[in-house]
């Protein structure tokens, strides 16, 4: 089980939780309020590790988590759909 996220990396249509050893991918879009952009929607369905094996249930519960202990002295960003 992944243990903590160590960095996060973005595309217009990909996250990337590099956690140690394991890197997970997701896909989504940006979100947008009032003409600026104000989040990004990650698509809990597509969250698979590097290897292409999703992520079951519990995985994608844990990774959440496991972000909103990462963002903790950040600015949270992701709109989870899980």
């Amino acid at each position: 089980m992944i243990e903590a996220i160590t960095k996060i990396h973005t595309t217009s249509s990909s996250v990337t939780f590099e956690c140690g050893n394991i890197a997970v991918i997701g896909n989504g879009e940006f979100r947008a309020s009032s003409g600026k952009v104000d989040g990004f929607i990650l698509y809990a369905d597509t969250l698979r590790y590097e290897n292409g094996a999703k992520l079951s249930r519990d995985e994608q519960g844990n990774l959440k988590c496991l972000y909103q202990h990462f963002v903790w002295n950040r600015e949270d960003f992701i709109d989870w759909d899980i």
